[in-house]
């Protein structure tokens, strides 16, 4: 696992340099823009960010009433109003739980940073760099431009060296005893010799970096917030080409299908209510329009009288005419209310008319054929049969 740390050469972020530190193996510094250095991270591994600490404002609270979110970040601003140069608006605010520490950064600033790891194959976090620190005392890092400073309420500040004499008298006016500060650095700094009371310890900025990566202090603290893109995911999830459309169908399949779903039901609801507005404009030619269907059928048939049960006669007469299948009955029209059937023939041949005749006398039923006329040794027109339960 190989672990990158990015600091900033100054507050304008314009340049920065990249260490690399592969399981022990001496580090690499090298000089890069934020542009040119996403492309030589290797995907997989871990990037930490350090960005300069004088960008950030901090205030220490232990929030011992629960306050949440926008609630806790305007509470936080309106005790350190005096202190804000931006409004309050443009700030990022963060509250770290374990550390009583909030803090805020400019967002557009923050943004420009944070944009261009956002699909980073690997995890990324972001620190104020006075985090690099020896955790609960007073130090300063002094290298060759710049300088970090951080207190052991984890407060701190950053800047050029230019400006670190005047910073330290600062800190002397606010009552800081300079006994209790660690000053580090490659090689001891000249101004120490202004500062009586200060103490030097000689320490490599890469073993700083090493300390940090090994210390559990801020394992659960991160200021990096990861936008979600369709490309992390993608490349979190390592699918090759074959997995990656399958579930690019998948997903398509799962969106799709409820429409599509809904939209056979609608048809099907639509095509019911047709045909039933069809049957109410069959049994009434007035209808106008289908309200309530239920309703409207119950209106409908109210008045219709009621029919008498299917007896076995009924059945007979069924059968009867069943053993007479033939192409000239055109039609069969049964009548149980009156008991009555019509039969409606188109040349039935003589000798099949009598003995549908004689069928008929032996079961008892009466039939009328005043309708039919005689042609060409056939039978045409109406033969009504009649029968009783």
């Amino acid at each position: 696992m190989i672990n990158y740390f990015i600091k900033f050469d100054d507050l304008s972020l314009s340049t920065l340099r990249l260490f690399t530190y592969d399981e022990g193996i001496t580090n690499q510094v090298e000089k890069y823009n934020l542009l040119d250095v996403k492309e030589s991270l290797l995907p997989g591994n871990n990037l930490y960010i350090m960005l300069p600490s004088a960008l950030f404002g901090f205030k220490v609270t232990k929030n011992e009433i629960g306050l949440k979110n926008d609630i806790l970040k305007a509470n936080i601003f309106s005790e350190s109003e005096d202190g804000l140069i931006s409004n309050v608006s443009d700030l990022k605010f963060f509250f770290q739980p374990s550390l009583n520490l909030a803090s805020w950064i400019d967002s557009s600033t923050y943004d420009s940073i944070a944009s261009p790891f956002n699909d980073f194959e690997g995890d990324v976090y972001f620190y104020p760099e006075h985090f690099l620190l020896p955790e609960g005392i007073n130090s300063i890092y002094i290298a060759e431009h710049s300088f970090i400073c951080a207190f052991e309420d984890l407060t701190g500040f950053s800047g050029s060296n230019d400006s670190l004499e005047d910073y330290l008298r600062i800190l002397v006016s606010g009552g800081l005893d300079f006994k209790t500060v660690q000053v580090l650095g490659e090689s001891e700094p000249a101004l120490l010799h202004k500062f009586k009371d200060l103490s030097f310890k000689k320490i490599k900025f890469s073993d700083i970096q090493i300390n940090f990566i090994n210390s559990v202090k801020f394992s659960n603290v991160n200021f990096f917030k990861r936008k979600l893109s369709f490309h992390y995911i993608k490349q979190k999830l390592k699918f090759n080409f074959f997995e990656f459309w399958a579930l690019n169908i998948s997903a398509l399949i799962f969106l799709l299908a409820p429409l599509v779903i809904s939209y056979n039901l609608n048809s099907s609801v639509n095509t019911y209510k047709q045909s039933t507005v069809k049957i109410f404009e069959q049994l009434n030619p007035n209808f106008k329009r289908l309200v309530n269907a239920r309703a409207q059928i119950d209106d409908v048939t109210r008045n219709i009288p009621k029919q008498n049960d299917i007896t076995k006669q009924d059945l007979s007469v069924l059968k009867y005419l069943d053993a007479f299948k033939d192409d000239s009955i055109q039609r069969i029209a049964i009548n149980l209310k009156d008991q009555e059937i019509n039969i409606h023939l188109e040349g039935l041949p003589l000798y099949k008319f009598n003995l549908l005749k004689q069928i008929l006398k032996s079961g008892e039923l009466n039939f009328t054929e005043s309708d039919l006329v005689e042609k060409d040794e056939g039978f045409f027109g109406n033969l009504l049969v009649q029968y009783e339960t």
